[in-house]
């Protein structure tokens, strides 16, 4: 398959997948990861143990076969023995040997004591009905049996009998025998309903002479069927399984159900076919079709006959109880699978309840509603953690956009006050254009030069359209501002500027070094006796601006520190009006915390200021 389209697949499906509730996705998941072993475990199951009952069965039938065969075998050599030494017999013997010869009364002495000898030998069998001799040429002596009924042959089953007989050669033979193969003299001596009663085997065995080897006849002993049905009579496989015997033409030679006919072909003509075709591969179990009807067939083999004792074994029998199996795995399946769902919901909704509560949370706050909060006081898995963390949040979001509008609040508080140090600049500057016009006209150029210092600063005043300035021009009018102030405090200082070229075009708040320097001058140097120097640097660092204003006056205390830091101080002789706090709250406003100043100071010798901004080109 090709790589696209697998990848397209799988596309395809895991945009499915996030289209379903994470709720139902759980669900599924767990259903299959549980019923899909379950299933496999269940029809695994239920074919072990189909197999397990289906072999059971089948070892069990053949043994119950097996069995049956020995014991029909016994009866059979017993019936053996019998036709044996009546065929040895000295009376038997010499009967058939000079029967020729022997006179009717010689023949009757003889038939009697023959009965004489039978009665006590069979008297006691309810099996044996009749013991018969046939000499060579045909003649019948009745040696045991109902003389008022006596036993008669059609003709031609006696001659294809005893001609089967003689052929054997002194081996024994096997016959099924009915009422249609025998005559009557009267019509019916059973009911019509019971042709059970008529149902016989005959064993017949060729009698010779002991010395010489020579035939002298044959004798025949008729047994009920039942010798050989009690065997098996009370053996039960299961409902509709059968027992019966069946030679190897076809023909059944015994049976205890009255629906299987006796001495007739079975009517499933393939069975003795699977029959010969098995015995061959020694293989005593097949599965046969009898009746449209899937069986089971087991059969054993009868020694020294072409006899085979058969069992069928319906596989709606076999089935009904691997049937139950299957109805039982699929009751508990179905358990389960109920159990399951039931598990699946309660785990999930464990699940979908917060993420669904955080979610709605988000929108509200999305909404602009911060007084939101998740309560989940008992949970202790991830998802409370998330919900605590978005409690957490929601707060800080709250006091962030609190402080937000606590420092716009600052900030344009100090736009305000910059705006009030502007109030009268136009008409200040006009009237000091005036001034400095006049100077020039005297040639006062001292006037002049301080004249133009004022103007530069109004200007700068004046200009409300930007913010931000670059460092070159904030430092041309904080020399202005000093020049005005070496007027006015009669060259009180020195100062010594430092400023790196790299920052001349960097930019920075306006009127943002001025109150720093003012300060200096009016908190340093106007308290000191003498001359002052104030000291002015600029310089890059770590892609920060640094400036450093320095003065060698009086020094500040701690306190007096913490107050130019945190209070707002007004000065009449200010130029601004702009004080430290001022600035370093716009630096703060503009740049956050981590930029501002820093003061360092000792008292009677130094103060320097620190004022720390970004790069911004």
């Amino acid at each position: 398959m090709d790589n696209n389209l697998i990848i397209k697949m799988k596309l395809k499906i895991y945009s499915y997948l996030r289209k379903t509730h994470i709720q139902n996705r759980l669900i599924v998941l767990f259903l299959v990861l549980s019923l899909f072993p379950m299933l496999v475990t269940g029809i695994y199951s239920y074919q072990k143990s189909s197999q397990a009952i289906h072999d059971k069965i089948n070892t069990y039938s053949v043994e119950v076969v097996n069995q049956v065969a020995k014991n029909i075998e016994e009866e059979l050599t017993r019936m053996e023995y019998q036709t044996i030494e009546i065929a040895f017999s000295e009376l038997v013997q010499n009967t058939l040997s000079n029967y020729e010869q022997l006179s009717e009364w010689e023949i009757y002495d003889a038939r009697y004591r023959m009965r004489a000898d039978m009665v006590r030998k069979f008297s006691f069998s309810e099996y044996i009905s009749d013991v018969q001799l046939f000499t060579d040429q045909g003649d019948k002596i009745i040696a045991y049996g109902d003389t008022g009924f006596t036993l008669t042959f059609k003709d031609k089953f006696r001659n294809n009998l005893l001609a089967e007989i003689k052929n054997s050669d002194g081996a024994p033979v096997w016959k099924a025998v009915d009422f249609r193969d025998e005559l009557h003299q009267v019509s019916r001596v059973y009911p019509e309903n019971t042709p059970e009663k008529s149902y016989g085997i005959i064993i017949g065995r060729t009698i010779k002479e002991l010395y010489k080897g020579t035939q002298l006849g044959s004798v025949i002993i008729r047994v009920n069927e039942n010798l050989f049905s009690d065997v098996y009579r009370n053996i039960d496989l299961g409902e509709g399984t059968e027992i019966f015997i069946i030679n190897s033409a076809g023909t059944v030679v015994s049976t205890r159900n009255n629906d299987i006919a006796f001495n007739e072909k079975y009517p499933e003509f393939n069975l003795i076919n699977k029959i010969n075709e098995n015995s061959k591969q020694t293989n005593t179990t097949f599965e046969l079709n009898i009746n449209q009807d899937k069986n089971l067939v087991a059969f054993s083999p009868i020694k020294d006959t072409d006899w085979f004792i058969v069992s069928t074994i319906p596989f709606s029998y076999l089935n009904r109880e691997t049937g139950q199996i299957a109805k039982d795995i699929m009751g508990v399946s179905l358990i389960i699978f109920m159990l399951a769902i039931f598990l699946s919901y309660l785990f999930t909704k464990s699940i979908s309840d917060p993420l669904n509560k955080l979610v709605s949370a988000m929108n509200q706050v999305e909404d602009g509603n911060l007084e939101v909060q998740i309560e989940d006081y008992q949970a202790q898995d991830e998802l409370s953690e998330a919900s605590n963390n978005f409690n957490h949040m929601v707060v800080e979001l709250k006091e962030l956009l609190e402080d937000v509008k606590e420092k716009e609040k600052q900030k344009n508080n100090l736009e305000f006050k910059a705006l009030q140090a502007q109030i009268n600049p136009h008409f200040l500057s006009n009237i000091l254009n005036t001034a400095r016009l006049l100077a020039d006209m005297q040639n006062a150029d001292n006037l002049e030069n301080f004249l133009s210092s004022v103007i530069n600063l109004l200007h700068l005043s004046m200009n409300n359209k930007e913010d931000f300035i670059t460092v070159n021009k904030e430092i041309e009018y904080l020399k202005s501002y000093l020049n005005i102030q070496q007027f006015r405090l009669h060259n009180k200082f020195d100062v010594k500027f430092e400023i790196e070229k790299d920052l001349l075009n960097y930019k920075i708040p306006k009127f943002l070094l001025q109150p720093v320097v003012e300060n200096s001058i009016i908190h340093g140097i106007s308290g000191k006796s003498g001359q002052g120097l104030i000291e002015i640097k600029g310089f890059s660092q770590k892609e920060r601006v640094i400036f450093t204003i320095t003065d060698d006056g009086i020094g500040i205390s701690e306190t007096e520190i913490n107050s130019l830091l945190n209070k707002e101080r007004k000065n009449k002789d200010q130029f601004s009006g702009i004080g430290i706090n001022n600035v370093k709250e716009r630096i703060e406003n503009y740049f956050g915390s981590e930029y501002g100043i820093e003061i360092e100071s000792l008292k009677g010798y130094f103060t320097t200021v620190k004022i720390i901004l970004p790069e911004i080109d």
